[in-house]
C-alpha cells in the first residue's frame, strides 16, 4: 500500500481517511480482512493514533468498516439493498448494483408438503411438492439461504433443470406461470447452526428472515420460501405514505 502524499488545506485524518477508503474499493484491503492496528496506521502515515482514530471512525459511520469488541477493526461488506416496494429478484437487483451473484445446490427433491406450505400453496397437506434450497453468494460472500417449495402438478419438469444458473421465476413463465405479486412476512431472527454454518457465521449472528408466497397473474400460489439473510450485509427499502 502505498504512503500518503500530503495536500495542504485537507485536514491530515481526511486526507489519511480518503487513502483507506481508495484502498477499500480497490480491493487492495479485501471485504472481511482485518485492518491494521492503530499503532502500525499510526507509523505509516506518521501521525498520531488519535488522528487515526478519527480517519477510521468516520469508515465506521459509514459502513466501510466494522469493529469487534477486543479483537479488531475490520473492512466491511457492502449491504445488499432489496427494494421491497417492488416484486424483483435476488439476482436482477444485485447485478443492478453491479455485484456479482451465483448459487449453490443444497438440496432438490420431491417431499410430501407440511401444513405450513401446504396451506400457503391452497393444495391438501402431503401433496408432493419440490423443494429447492440454494445457498445464494454476492462477490463469493455467503448472504442468503433460500428454501423453496413449488407445486409438483405445476413444475414436475424443474427437476431436470439445472437451477444453479437458471431463476426459479424464468422457469416458472416457461411453464405458463408468470409472476405477479407476493405477499411476505419479516423478522428479526438468531443463526442456529446450520445457517451460521452455512454462511461462515457465528450462532447467534443477526439474521433477516423472511417467509414469502408468490403468486403468479392469474392469482394461483406458485411458491413458498423461508429465506434467512445476512444481517450484516442485507437491508431493505419500504416506501411508506401518509
Amino acid at each position: 500500500m502505498a504512503d500518503l502524499v500530503r495536500t495542504d488545506g485537507i485536514p491530515v485524518y481526511v486526507q489519511i481517511r480518503e487513502k483507506l477508503r481508495e484502498e477499500i474499493i480497490s480491493g487492495a484491503l479485501k471485504r472481511g480482512e482485518q485492518l491494521p492496528a492503530e499503532h502500525e496506521l499510526a507509523a505509516r502515515f506518521n501521525v498520531s493514533r488519535m488522528t487515526i482514530r478519527e480517519s477510521i471512525e468516520d469508515l465506521v459511520n459509514e459502513g466501510l468498516l466494522y469493529r469487534r469488541h477486543g479483537v479488531g477493526t475490520f473492512v466491511g461488506f457492502p449491504h445488499l439493498r432489496r427494494d421491497h416496494t417492488r416484486l424483483t429478484s435476488f439476482f436482477d437487483k444485485a447485478q443492478d448494483e453491479g455485484i456479482k451473484v451465483r448459487a449453490s445446490l443444497l438440496k432438490l427433491e420431491v417431499i410430501p408438503a407440511a401444513l405450513p406450505v401446504a396451506t400457503a400453496l391452497d393444495l391438501p397437506v402431503g401433496s408432493d411438492i419440490i423443494r429447492v434450497k440454494t445457498l445464494r453468494f454476492a462477490d463469493n460472500v455467503p448472504i442468503t439461504v433460500h428454501d423453496a417449495h413449488l407445486p409438483h402438478k405445476l413444475f414436475a419438469s424443474l427437476v431436470n433443470e439445472n437451477l444453479e444458473v437458471q431463476h426459479l421465476w424464468d422457469l416458472f413463465e416457461k411453464c405458463g406461470y408468470r409472476v405477479k405479486r407476493a405477499v411476505q412476512r419479516l423478522e428479526a431472527q438468531e443463526a442456529d447452526k446450520e445457517v451460521a454454518h452455512l454462511m461462515k457465521i457465528k450462532v447467534g449472528a443477526p439474521i433477516l428472515f423472511k417467509e414469502r408466497t408468490v403468486y403468479a397473474t392469474d392469482g394461483t400460489p406458485v411458491e413458498f420460501t423461508y429465506c434467512y439473510n445476512r444481517g450484516d450485509i442485507y437491508s431493505l427499502t419500504v416506501a411508506l405514505e401518509r
